[in-house]
């Protein structure tokens, strides 16, 4: 019966291969592919491998392909080329690539074909290049302040040749500043850890390891769902606030470096057109920001869930001692994150008209 069952479900046709069957990546010059004692640098600039792809049949026998493959990296990202065209079974040339970090690899794949063959699917991966993890700033360091080095990765940082410290906490989360970077260099991180943090999390805490899924939320960089080791009975002091002048406070690209770090507004306005029927009412209405000026130029504060008894309608044409807190982005506005309720300071002047 088995037999006759098996015989009623042939279709009586042949399976056809197509090929190739496996793909080969070899590293020109396997000799510079970096070491763990001695790794390739983080490479937060491209930088450019050569390779060789050769295609093989089921046999294991050189295939002569005459068509596209697409190459991609992991970790980090390929920049050029996304396909190389192979002739006879083979392409050698650069591939030019950025943020890799530990073991990376080059891949090639028979897939996402650009004309009407069918792709066999098979895919073929290099040797490791072993890069640097990156540091804090490194992994910060972008021309684009609405990204980082490793959005969307399982970023490892490296800590072990660091002083990295706990500079702040929220309800869900803290902040760390990499020591070896001044404050206005890529130094400030916020991680985001969904709760209170631990209790051995405390501000002046030094980390000796820090893990966790790199993302850009709203623009600011976190790094979530963290995995950390706090250094036993080792405490650092966590650097002053970084005063914002007029300057820096209209410069994304300054103020980019200053992410994630603790800065200072000195003698800071809140416009006098912050009333009921304006935007940046509405904005504070929905979201608890609030603007201030630093010279000409307006940024945002945010302390309703801080200091919810501070109201800031109430000072709209007054100029403050200073404003400080945990700097962040929101799609192009910055905001100070106030912590404390020292970190908004009295009226120097008051509002035209006041008694």
């Amino acid at each position: 019966m088995l037999l006759l069952l098996a015989a009623a479900c042939s279709t009586g046709t042949e399976r056809v291969r197509v090929e190739p069957s496996f793909i080969h990546v070899d590293l020109a010059d396997p000799a510079s592919a970096g070491t763990v004692e001695a790794p390739l640098p983080f490479s937060s600039t491209p930088t450019t491998v050569a390779i060789t792809v050769t295609t093989y049949d089921v046999k294991g026998e050189p295939y002569p392909f005459n068509g596209q493959l697409a190459l991609d990296v992991r970790p980090g990202r390929l920049t050029d080329p996304a396909r190389v065209t192979l002739a006879d079974g083979t392409w050698s040339g650069a591939v030019t690539i950025e943020a890799g970090f530990g073991p990376t690899r080059i891949w090639a794949k028979d897939e996402d074909v650009t004309d009407d063959r069918t792709p066999s699917w098979s895919a073929g991966v290099s040797q490791a290049l072993t890069y640097a993890t990156p540091s804090i700033p490194e992994m910060q360091a972008t021309d684009n302040h609405e990204t980082n080095q490793l959005e969307g990765e399982f970023a490892e940082l490296r800590l072990a040749d660091r002083e990295v410290v706990v500079t702040a906490l929220d309800p869900a989360g803290f902040y760390v500043s990499d020591l070896g970077a001044a404050p206005g260099n890529y130094a400030g991180l916020y991680v985001y850890t969904f709760s209170k943090p631990a209790p051995e999390v405390v501000v002046g805490a030094k980390l000796t390891s820090l893990n966790g899924q790199d993302s850009e939320y709203l623009a600011s960089t976190q790094l979530n769902f963290p995995t950390l080791t706090v250094a036993e009975g080792a405490t650092l002091t966590p650097p002053d606030a970084f005063v914002l002048d007029e300057v820096t406070a209209c410069d994304d690209n300054a103020m980019e470096k200053l992410e994630g770090s603790r800065v200072r507004g000195a003698a800071v306005g809140v416009p006098s057109t912050f009333t009921p029927d304006s935007e940046a009412f509405a904005d504070f209405t929905d979201y608890g920001q609030w603007p201030i000026t630093v010279g000409n130029c307006t940024i945002y504060a945010e302390s309703g869930s801080t200091v919810p008894d501070y109201y800031p309608p109430d000072h709209a044409g007054e100029t403050l001692d200073h404003v400080e807190g945990m700097l962040k982005e929101v799609y192009g506005k910055w905001i100070l994150t106030v912590l404390d309720p020292s970190d908004i300071g009295d009226a120097v002047a008051a509002r035209k008209g006041a008694k």
